[in-house]
């Protein structure tokens, strides 16, 4: 792998830390709130967070069409205003939709794209993955971040693929890992020279000082200020500090993946509501709500981690 390019790495190095993923809210009729989606940002570039990331799956992306897409883009960059590293999330089932999306982020001037791999096709061969990457990383010739989510996209890829991929798609830095332990993040640094695996917020105070580049975190958008602190104590050397802010997170972490089980994206909606949020709709279909007794344990909670002292 010594021959990759380094262009992607090199405009890459401020896309770290607390990347935030942002969720897309709707206005109850399944349409986008453009007003209430940039407010949201405005809010998670105030907390400090490191960057932003768009259109994942906790963004909805997936879930709207093209046209929905580029608008949802087009809101958040103009609100971030340079401010900040914007990620775009543009994976679709091919490529040339996804193209179609990158060179609208591409032209809104974001700082990298995200691609989720082709789904739905689950059954695609490796070289079709590859020449996917390739067809995209041609057309776009912008920094490219691999969102990894085998459950989503019906498939893994392994730090070997992911190799083979850099080899075709040069402009790949790194990778969203949706799933896995510090080791499968490390794997990805160990086979990778130079590649930015973004691991689970539960691993960032043992990952960061090996290579894990940050983390793209839902569970740490309900308590941002939880999030920036602890990137603040890893950078800042503070280890009893970092070691209590890392059990909160990993606490805060087990217990949105826990309740997401039973009532899917509903813990998010109320968690953002309890930001100050007006949420109509979020997601983009009907949910069940939570019993009154385990949504005020998350508040609870939410409460206690929102407490951390500014980093």
């Amino acid at each position: 792998m010594q021959g990759r390019t380094s262009v992607s790495l090199l405009s890459t190095d401020a896309i770290r830390g607390f990347v935030a993923p942002l969720p897309t809210v709707f206005d109850g009729a399944g349409a986008v709130d453009d007003g209430l989606n940039r407010d949201v940002a405005e809010f998670y570039i105030e907390a400090g967070v490191n960057a932003l990331f768009l259109l994942g799956s906790y963004g909805q992306g997936p879930a709207l069409g093209v046209a929905d897409r580029e608008r949802v883009a087009r809101v958040v960059v103009d609100q971030a205003r340079g401010r900040l590293p914007v990620v775009v999330q543009i994976g679709a089932v091919d490529p040339y939709t996804t193209i179609e999306l990158g060179l609208h982020a591409r032209d809104l001037g974001v700082d990298a794209v995200a691609i989720v791999g082709p789904y739905y096709y689950a059954d695609r061969s490796e070289e079709e993955l590859l020449r996917h990457f390739e067809m995209v990383d041609q057309a776009l010739q912008v920094p490219i971040l691999i969102y990894n989510n085998p459950r989503y996209q019906g498939y893994p890829i392994d730090p070997q693929l992911m190799g083979r991929l850099v080899s075709v798609a040069p402009r790949i830095f790194g990778a969203k890992l949706a799933l896995g332990t510090l080791d499968d993040a490390l794997d990805f640094v160990r086979e990778i020279p130079g590649f930015a695996p973004f691991a689970l917020a539960s691993v960032l105070l043992k990952g960061m000082p090996l290579g894990v580049r940050g983390t793209v975190s839902p569970p740490l958008t309900l308590a941002p200020e939880l999030g920036v602190s602890l990137i603040g104590a890893i950078d800042g050397g503070r280890a009893d500090e970092a070691r209590e802010l890392q059990a909160q997170v990993t606490e805060l972490n087990e217990t949105m993946i826990r309740l997401s089980k039973r009532y899917g994206r509903t813990p998010y909606a109320e968690g953002l509501r309890a930001l100050g949020f007006p949420i109509r709709q979020y997601p983009r279909w009907p949910t069940v709500p939570m019993p009154a007794g385990e949504r005020d344990e998350l508040l609870g909670q939410l409460r206690r981690a929102r407490s951390v002292p500014a980093a």
